[in-house]
């Protein structure tokens, strides 16, 4: 029952994170310095992007450990 969780768990990680991937764009930010004509280009994401990210992590964490976790036998006296 461990194992199915925990193959459940990394499914729904991997998927997460392809799905966000595609859902957010980051936010990009262009700054010019008149000096030297250097452009220094800057990507932001949103926060919620970074939730689900290490939410995702979490669960790809907790999933890896059900899915190796050895079985207790229980001896019944």
């Amino acid at each position: 029952m461990k194992r199915a969780i925990g193959i459940f768990l990394l499914a729904q990680a991997l998927l997460t994170y392809l799905t966000i991937k595609m859902m957010y764009t980051p936010f990009i930010v262009k700054t010019l310095h008149r000096d030297t004509g250097v452009m220094t280009v800057s990507y932001s994401y949103p926060l919620m992007y970074w939730l689900i990210c290490i939410a995702s992590g979490i669960m790809l964490i907790v999933g890896t450990y059900l899915v190796f976790a050895k079985e207790r036998k229980q001896i019944f006296n």
